[in-house]
């Protein structure tokens, strides 16, 4: 059996935490806790070994305190602003997430590109939200928050496309989903959602266009195959008297 020290470091915390031995986890940290009441880290921690317990009432409270002592702690950001997500409490949620990516939205090193990726995640999940209540300006400018953290996610485009089509901005998402063709000919999925756009506006030449473009980098593409059918049954079918 493996001894752990009463004042526990944190890969010791996070080797519990991985073997889902929660409650030995929440002692150490308390104990250290005890000692150095003012670690943001140590809260964090805590705060993790509550969620993973169900105790989330108690995992908010350190949060919080984590960000008390240290405001710029982007991973008690992240998993308050969730929290508060899973609870309903979507304004409190981009209230602690804007206030986090605030303090290191000027920083941009070769050591800060995971946190980038963090941020852009949380904005493209905030969109997506936003997207699913038909708030499609606030989605759009997720999106767009996200896509400059993360541009090499080319999904978070296709998605902006989507809201821009739903929110009447037509002729700006064949742009978008244009200019994804133009910078990267290989991804499939914006040929594909082209198509879908095109064919939505009763472009049925345009739309097999996109999609045999997908068929001749990929023959066995699914979804290009079932959509040119789409659009062959949608060519003979007797018109309605």
């Amino acid at each position: 059996m493996k001894v752990f020290s009463q004042i526990a470091d944190d890969q010791e915390v996070q080797g519990l935490i991985q073997q889902k031995d929660y409650p030995t986890a929440e002692q150490l940290l308390k104990a250290r806790l005890e000692k150095t009441p003012n670690s943001a880290d140590a809260h964090y921690l805590l705060a993790v070994t509550y969620y993973f317990q169900g105790k989330l009432a108690q995992s908010i409270q350190c949060l919080k305190k984590s960000l008390e002592i240290d405001p710029r702690h982007t991973d008690a950001a992240i998993c308050l602003s969730v929290l508060y997500n899973d609870i309903g409490r979507y304004d409190d949620a981009k209230k602690i997430f804007d206030v986090a990516n605030q303090s290191v939205s000027h920083r941009r090193s070769a050591d800060e590109s995971d946190i980038d990726k963090k941020f852009s995640l949380k904005h493209f999940e905030l969109g997506d939200l936003y997207f699913r209540y038909r708030r499609y300006d606030d989605a759009i400018e997720e999106y767009s928050k996200a896509a400059i953290l993360s541009p090499s996610t080319l999904e978070i485009r296709i998605r902006r496309a989507k809201a821009f089509a739903k929110k009447g901005f037509v002729t700006r998402a064949i742009q978008e989903l244009q200019q994804l063709k133009v910078e990267r000919g290989d991804y499939l999925p914006a040929r594909i959602q082209l198509g879908l756009l095109y064919y939505s506006q009763g472009n049925i030449l345009d739309a097999e266009l996109e999609w045999e473009s997908v068929l001749q980098i990929e023959p066995k593409h699914r979804e290009a195959l079932s959509y040119l059918d789409l659009a062959k049954q949608s060519r003979i079918q007797p018109k309605g008297i």
